[in-house]
């Protein structure tokens, strides 16, 4: 299960499938994720982007269920 304090590459080095995810998000804050964020953790990407984080995290979360 993904949390809150993983950090997003930890999340794309276990879970491959999730790049998709962060990939959907790119427009949104309008820089890529997996380039400028990828050290920051999943709060951090929330805070600084002011993104939803139950919605990232449930997103995630269904990806890595499947």
């Amino acid at each position: 299960m993904i949390n809150k304090e993983m950090t997003v590459l930890e999340i794309v080095e276990k879970y491959p499938e999730t790049e998709s995810i962060f990939r959907d998000y790119d427009d949104l804050i309008g820089k890529c994720i997996l380039c400028h964020c990828l050290f920051d953790s999943i709060n951090k990407v929330e805070v600084d982007h002011n993104l939803k984080l139950d919605s990232l995290l449930n997103k995630i979360n269904s990806e890595v269920r499947k």
